[in-house]
């Protein structure tokens, strides 16, 4: 065993790239805290991030420390695009995309076009995992732009098999893409392969072949061929060290060996298993985990299906330590932007005062100037007198401007002091009960044996669960933004009748389970100018908010009424109504501790920001209880007319 910045790893780990790493190592050593240093840590974690990514974190965290305190900002974004792959492993797309997205905004402040051409290159992979090919598409073309004029073989190279992958993977889904059709996907990845053979870049030869090996696969040409090549990818890659390539090449094996109904499959998921394991990528071995689970209980093999029932409640405890440990740390990070604000107004305030006396102590020497002048030129009496008396009146003027300009300043640091205090307690009360949900499903997993169903259903409802907190985690990210630095609205045309469907498909289970009946009368062409992640925030919350609390087998009405330019949606339930004494404050910000009604279970803060994101689009939103039972949430939007072009 060997120690590396205080993470245990296995000597033959790190056998491909052991010089590289022991010269890194040997060199940060001897190196503190610089711009060296932030070059050096960011190097290490890319050299660990296909071995063992728990290591990859800790020199990712260093380099970000470091560089933000040097300001030292081409670190700081490498550092950022670093925990966008990071948390891409980490299956946490959420933050993944947002370290992405802070890394190249980074580099176009810089006007770094390799660091914009790589950032966007993961953009585009990024958005291929989630489905979302047009924008995959953008940012890949627009990374592939940049790398045909910046000419560097290394990112063309990645680039290359890049293209390939995203073709294999809209081959599979059944989707054909413009941008990458079957010819010129072949031909970038040759090329991709002789460039890496040329340049001796063990892992992209790895990568390269095994995608070779799945063109042989997929395209049916040479199955057999196909598979024995990958096979002997997946044990090079094993034996040099390259612990995601092995762990990737097992999951196509896998894939491709159940999809053929072959009885080995589930050596090489084992196998999948244990690599992911290994090198801490666990989040991605957690689907194979539990079908290795489900495969061995049903064969009334206990101590194996303990095993992975074991394995698959301690990788699902880590990964929610994982998703809260990280989206605290970028709330922090947002929070320091605050706290710099702050400072440099405080800076400024202490500037003026020296340049008052600074001010001060040039009239003290013009008084003395003239009184001189006064006794030797008694002459210039009288023009002495009027040039003063309009220096003071200036000096007044001024004066008056910068006391001015203090208690403006002063006014807005007991405002932000004000807000921050207010958010605090917004947090604190509504993200207590979704998250206490979630701990309450995974202790009852953790401490009581379930059947394989019961099991199944409770992971169903803890994805649900934690689906919903990130959803509202994610719009007061967004609403804090707006507030700390500002916020610009730029409407686009949206569809409310498309938008609910997709809402409710997160609510599913609730309203299947309460046998509720939903009533979306809403033309399919009506459309309104909003932000759409805004409108689609205020969806789910009123949405949500009728499932919630409408009784088991009873109704939810969601209507649309078009009243000159403006539209209104409405959503009524048949509950028991809000509080009368509620009603009137459901979106304003109030201690909530001692109210009842609607707005317990953390709807208090979800309302308040639908109201702020409404009056930012020009709408409104309002609540009502209905005449016989239940009440109506509906919010009023522009209409927007058929000669504005879509935005999709």
């Amino acid at each position: 065993m060997i120690v590396i910045s205080g993470c245990f790893v296995r000597q033959e780990t790190v056998y491909a790239q052991k010089g590289v790493i022991s010269s890194l190592q040997a060199t940060a050593a001897k190196t503190t805290d610089s711009i060296r240093y932030v070059d050096l840590m960011n190097q290490l974690a890319g050299q660990f991030q296909h071995i063992q990514l728990d290591t990859c974190f800790i020199y990712l965290c260093k380099a970000r420390e470091v560089a933000q305190r040097l300001k030292y900002v081409n670190g700081e974004a490498a550092a950022y695009r670093g925990l966008g792959g990071y948390y891409a492993y980490r299956d946490n797309s959420y933050l993944s995309f947002r370290f992405y997205i802070d890394a190249l905004n980074l580099y176009k402040e810089l006007g770094d076009s390799a660091g914009i051409c790589q950032t966007c290159m993961h953009l585009g992979v990024y958005y291929q995992f989630e489905k979302q090919y047009e924008e995959a598409d953008g940012y890949m073309k627009r990374a592939l732009d940049i790398g045909r004029r910046l000419k560097n073989d290394s990112l063309l190279m990645a680039l290359r098999a890049n293209c390939y992958f995203i073709y294999i993977s809209n081959f599979r889904a059944g989707r054909s893409s413009d941008l990458f059709d079957r010819k010129k996907a072949i031909r970038a990845l040759t090329t991709a392969r002789q460039m890496a053979t040329r340049a001796g870049d063990e892992r992209l030869l790895l990568y390269t072949g095994m995608l070779q090996a799945q063109e042989l696969i997929y395209s049916k040409t040479a199955e057999a061929e196909g598979v024995a090549k990958l096979i002997a990818l997946v044990a090079e890659a094993e034996r040099k060290g390259y612990v995601y390539h092995a762990m990737y090449g097992s999951s196509h094996l896998v894939s491709y060996k159940s999809r053929s109904h072959q009885a080995d499959s589930t050596i090489f998921r084992r196998q999948m298993v244990r690599l992911a394991l290994e090198g801490g990528y666990r989040e991605l071995a957690l689907p194979g985990v539990a079908k290795l689970y489900a495969w061995y209980d049903s064969h009334n093999k206990s101590d194996s299906a303990q095993f992975y029932a074991a394995a698959m409640l301690d990788i699902m405890e880590r990964e929610e330590q994982s998703k809260t440990q990280g989206e605290l740390d970028y709330i922090d990070y947002y929070m320091q932007e605050k706290k710099l604000r702050a400072l440099q107004l405080q800076h400024d305030y202490q500037q003026q005062l020296l340049d008052k006396k600074a001010m001060e102590s040039r009239g003290r020497y013009a008084v003395i100037i003239f009184l001189t002048i006064l006794l030797v030129l008694t002459v210039l009496l009288l023009v002495d007198v009027n040039r003063s008396h309009r220096r003071s009146r200036r000096n007044a003027i001024q004066l008056g401007e910068k006391n001015r300009e203090i208690s403006e300043k002063n006014a807005l640091l007991r405002t932000n002091d004000d807000f921050k205090n207010k958010l605090i307690s917004l947090i604190a009360h509504d993200f207590r009960v979704p998250l206490n949900h979630i701990i309450d499903i995974t202790n009852l997993l953790k401490d009581q044996s379930l059947a394989y169903d019961d099991a199944t259903d409770l992971f169903r409802k803890l994805e649900t669960k934690s689906q919903q907190t990130l959803h509202i985690f994610d719009s007061i990210l967004r609403w804090i933004r707006s507030q700390l630095s500002g916020f610009v609205y730029t409407p686009v045309v949206c569809r409310p009748a498309a938008m609910i469907r997709e809402a409710m498909e997160v609510l599913k289970d609730d309203y299947v389970e309460k046998a509720l009946t939903i009533q979306l009368d809403i033309p399919e062409d009506l459309d309104v100018l909003a932000d759409r992640e805004m409108l689609q925030f205020v969806h789910r919350n009123l949405l949500h908010n009728a499932v919630k609390f409408s009784p088991v087998q009873g109704n939810v009405y969601i209507r649309a009424a078009v009243e000159g330019n403006k539209v209104t949606i409405s959503v009524s339930d048949e509950g028991k109504g809000v509080d009368p004494g509620v009603l009137h404050h459901l979106f304003e910000y109030r201690n909530r501790e001692k109210d009842r009604g609607r707005t317990n279970g953390g709807a208090g803060l979800a309302l308040i920001i639908c109201k702020d994101f409404m009056d930012k689009m020009g709408g409104t939103i309002q609540a009502t209880n209905n005449p016989e039972s239940g009440s109506t949430f509906s919010y009023t939007l522009p209409f927007a007319r058929e000669s504005i072009t879509r935005e999709q």
